[in-house]
């Protein structure tokens, strides 16, 4: 499990990496880099991606020998938590309007509280 987050990890850090041009690009003054339209939504893309994947790399480091899939929460929930950040970053409409992304949201955010609590209790428990 600790080879896969790291690769992860590694792979979320280095998408957050490559997302910085874009982000440049609009700090820079263009309104618009492809799709991605609200440099505040990408910002937040991009910090949640690094945040996401560096706990990935420590938590895999620190703790090779994590339940298996609570590894596996952490894993989808790093990859899901940034994304509504992506889709605002894209879309026309606020997410409030939009029903099937809170939804997405408060599952990737219940995917990262059972991979944390579960981390926690199998720490304190070895």
């Amino acid at each position: 499990m600790s080879e896969f987050l790291i690769t992860s990890g590694l792979i979320q850090v280095t998408v957050a990496v490559l997302l910085g041009w874009p982000l440049a690009l609009m700090h820079s003054g263009w309104k618009q880099v492809g799709p991605l339209r609200h440099t505040k939504r990408v910002l937040q893309y991009h910090l949640d991606n690094v945040f996401m994947g560096i706990l990935q790399m420590v938590i895999a480091t620190v703790f090779p020998e994590m339940p298996v899939i609570a590894g596996w929460l952490l894993l989808v929930g790093s990859w899901t938590n940034p994304m509504p950040f992506l889709y605002m970053a894209c879309s026309m409409k606020p997410l409030p309007e939009q029903r099937g992304m809170r939804v997405f949201s408060i599952l990737s955010f219940i995917i990262m509280t059972a991979a944390y609590l579960w981390l926690v209790g199998a720490w304190l428990a070895r």
